[in-house]
């Protein structure tokens, strides 16, 4: 197993309220909303720590706590920190295959750096997204992963569109209420 599953595991001990609301609270400081997105029908894993999100084909896992955050300054750029947790990853033997792609996304609440690549997770080969945001203040690493088959094109949309949901507090009244009433015909 992937050093970055088990240390979700360890490390995610948050009990985050995630009921239907349409921002989804992943982590103490970030928030994902996805009020009329695919990711709104996404299942939580009930199993787990409460920081795995699956929909078709796609696994999304979020941390604050990822190899290497506890060591960097809160001055250092998203690239030194990914910088510092590549070498962690590498030391743990869990390199990517390949990396495909290195960009960044500019959010409406912060930056996005995402590296599209190839990695092997449990003995199968994958097709990853590891973005490392700033969000507000704070910063999380996200780890969407698909099948290695999917077309890059895919999975840039994907994360993409993940890294635009992000937000460092509940966007609105409506996304975070707890009970929404689904809009009427007007035939009632």
């Amino acid at each position: 197993m992937k050093y970055r599953f088990a240390l979700l595991t360890l490390t995610a001990a948050l009990a985050l309220p995630q009921a239907s609301l349409a921002c989804a609270q992943l982590s103490a400081d970030v928030w994902m909303c996805d009020r009329g997105t695919a990711w709104e029908a996404a299942k939580w894993d009930v199993i787990g720590d409460g920081s795995t999100r699956y929909i078709e084909d796609y696994i999304l896992n979020f941390t604050q706590e990822w190899p290497g955050f506890e060591i960097t300054d809160s001055v250092a750029t998203l690239d030194e920190q990914f910088a510092t947790y590549s070498q962690w990853v590498a030391a743990d033997d869990s390199a990517p295959l390949e990396v495909l792609q290195v960009d960044k996304i500019v959010t409406p609440r912060g930056l996005t750096l995402r590296h599209l690549q190839y990695d092997k997770i449990n003995g199968d080969r994958t097709l990853s997204a590891v973005m490392l945001s700033q969000v507000g203040p704070a910063r999380i690493m996200l780890y969407l992963d698909t099948a290695d088959t999917t077309p890059l094109e895919d999975m840039e949309k994907m994360s993409f569109d993940v890294a635009m949901m992000l937000r460092d507090t509940c966007e609105d009244a409506l996304s975070c209420a707890d009970n929404i009433d689904p809009p009427t015909s007007g035939t009632d």
